[in-house]
């Protein structure tokens, strides 16, 4: 199994309530910011490597407080996050588009595996369209085919809110299942 077991009631301290705080914030930020990305690619070309840095805060905001069991998982999408933070810092650095959407690439790597898990969590097969849809928007977006990407963009952003606000009202015990079965 890869993530937390809702069937064992752990004792949370202090730093498993801010993780799972964190985590959840995560999720809505990721949603607003794949909505904010949607709008850039209509409405303002030029602000995209801005609007990426929404996108790299919700990303860091769930990956600093992964709950899944398997460490070489939770090991990969937290790489592949702090891979596309420094991406993007690069792509600023050195004014290159191709490091921003490398940078946005590694994002929807961490939001791809993060929908995949979530839809065994809560037994929603639609999440798993997510990974398609953001790869999809991915790919329009290097293309140029900014315009093509926006639904899916919107429908992410959509189905991300949705599974945020199915965790969040969830009891915090379900994030974090049984201590004993993490791989450290």
């Amino acid at each position: 199994m890869l993530m937390a077991d809702p069937d064992i009631k752990e004792n949370l301290d202090i730093f498993d309530k801010i993780s799972i705080f964190l985590y959840r914030i995560g999720m809505v930020v990721t949603g607003l910011a794949l909505f904010s990305l949607a709008l850039q690619q209509v409405f303002y070309p030029s602000w995209f490597k801005h609007v990426l840095t929404f996108v790299a805060l919700g990303a860091l905001l769930q990956a600093s407080s992964l709950h899944i069991y398997n460490k070489m998982v939770r090991w990969f999408l937290v790489n592949a996050t702090w891979f596309g933070v420094w991406l993007l810092s690069m792509s600023f650095a050195g004014s290159s588009l191709w490091l921003a959407y490398l940078s946005l690439g590694a994002f929807i790597l961490t939001f791809s595996g993060l929908a995949y898990k979530e839809s065994f969590c809560f037994s929603l097969t639609v999440l798993k369209v997510i990974p398609f849809l953001l790869s999809l928007s991915w790919l329009l977006i290097v293309f140029s085919l900014n315009t093509w990407a926006v639904g899916g963009l919107l429908l992410s952003s959509f189905l991300y809110l949705y599974m945020a606000w199915r965790k969040i009202n969830m009891p915090l015990y379900f994030d974090l299942g049984d201590r004993s079965r993490y791989e450290i």
